[in-house]
C-alpha cells in the first residue's frame, strides 16, 4: 500500500513538474502570406516566440473573415495562452475578440487595429502613412497638381483605409482644391501580381493622363512599376507603404518610384510577441495601449539611411 502511494506521489509530482515546464502556447491569427511583408511577420514571429521561451501556431485566414474567425476559435480549442491577431477587417474579429477576453486570454494587435478589448495594438500611424505621402506628393512631387491613381489592399481593412484616406485628406485641403483628381481605385490585396495586374487595367483605361500612382503598399507599387515599365510609361511616379528593401533600391536608383514609409514588419511582430509574453509570464503591461512605431517617409533623400542589403524584408 505504502509503495502505491509512492508511486501516486512520484506521478503527481512529475505531472506537477511538466505542466510547470511546460512552454505557454500562444496564437497568431494572420491575415494572409501573400506577400514578403506578411512571410517576413511569420518569420519573427516564430523567432521571437522560441527566444522567449514559448511555442506558437500560426494560422493564415488567406483574407477570409470567416475563415480568422474559425481559425481563432480553433486556436481556443488548442489551449493558447494568448493571441496576436493581424485582423481581416476591424469589427468583423469582434465576436471572437470578446470570447477571447472572457476566457481571460490577453490579445494584441498587430499591423492593422481592430475593435474590442485587446492588450495593445502595435504598428505604425496608418493616417499618418497616408499624410506623408499626400504632404509629399502635394509639395514635391506634383506640385502643380495632377492625375493619381490608388492602388489598395481591401476597402475594408484598417491599414489601407488608413493609408488611402491620410493621402485623400491631404489632397483635400483649401489649397490643393481642385489640384488633384484620382483616375480610378484598384483592389490588389497587397499582392506584387496583382499590383501589376491591375496596374495594367489602369493604363488600359486611362494611359498618358497617369502622373502618377499611389499604392497602400510597397509589394503592390513594384508590381506597378513593371506594368507602367512594359507600357513604356517610365515617367509615371510611384509611391508605396511599408519600407521594403525592393523599394528602396528602387528609390536609390533615381527612377520613377519616388517614395515609402516604414513599417518594418520584423520589429512590429517582435515587439507584439514580446508585449504579449510579457503579460503572460508577468501580467506587465505595455505603458501605452497603442504602441506606435517609427511611421518615417524615405525619399531619395534619406533611402541610404534605412536601406540594409540583409534585412529579411
Amino acid at each position: 500500500m505504502k509503495k502505491g502511494l509512492l508511486v501516486i506521489v512520484i506521478g503527481l509530482t512529475l505531472l506537477s513538474l511538466a505542466s510547470a515546464q511546460a512552454k505557454p502556447l500562444i496564437g497568431f491569427a494572420h491575415v494572409s502570406m501573400n506577400n514578403p511583408y506578411y512571410l517576413a511577420m511569420e518569420k519573427a514571429a516564430k523567432d521571437t516566440a522560441a527566444a522567449r521561451g514559448a511555442d506558437i501556431v500560426i494560422l493564415n485566414a488567406e483574407e477570409d473573415i470567416s475563415k480568422q474567425i474559425s481559425d481563432i476559435e480553433s486556436l481556443f480549442v488548442k489551449g493558447i495562452k494568448g493571441l496576436i491577431v493581424n485582423s481581416v477587417t476591424e469589427y468583423g474579429t469582434m465576436p471572437v475578440i470578446k470570447r477571447a477576453k472572457a476566457m481571460g486570454i490577453p490579445v494584441v494587435a498587430i499591423d492593422r487595429n481592430l475593435y474590442g478589448d485587446y492588450l495593445a495594438y502595435v504598428g505604425i500611424d496608418q493616417w499618418r502613412a497616408g499624410e506623408l505621402q499626400g504632404e509629399y506628393i502635394t509639395k514635391t512631387l506634383l506640385p502643380k497638381g495632377g492625375n493619381i491613381v490608388l492602388i489598395i489592399g481591401d476597402p475594408g481593412d484598417s491599414a489601407s483605409i488608413g493609408r488611402g484616406n491620410g493621402m485623400l485628406s491631404i489632397l483635400d485641403k483649401p489649397e490643393n482644391k481642385g489640384k488633384y483628381k484620382i483616375l480610378g481605385t484598384y483592389k490588389a490585396s497587397y499582392n506584387q501580381m496583382l499590383g501589376m495586374q491591375k496596374m495594367e487595367e489602369a493604363i488600359a483605361a486611362f494611359g498618358d493622363k497617369i502622373d502618377l500612382v499611389y499604392c497602400a503598399n510597397d509589394s503592390m507599387a513594384l508590381g506597378a512599376q513593371a506594368a507602367l515599365a512594359n507600357a513604356k510609361m517610365t515617367k509615371v511616379m510611384i509611391c508605396g507603404v511599408d519600407g521594403q528593401k525592393e523599394a528602396y533600391v528602387e528609390i536609390m536608383k533615381g527612377g520613377p518610384y519616388k517614395s515609402t514609409v516604414i513599417n518594418n514588419s520584423w520589429d512590429i511582430t517582435q515587439i507584439a510577441v514580446n508585449v504579449l509574453m510579457d503579460y503572460i509570464t508577468k501580467k506587465v503591461e505595455p505603458k501605452d495601449r497603442n504602441v506606435i512605431t517609427g511611421t518615417i517617409l524615405v525619399t531619395k533623400d534619406n533611402v541610404k539611411t534605412y536601406y540594409k542589403q540583409d534585412s529579411v524584408f
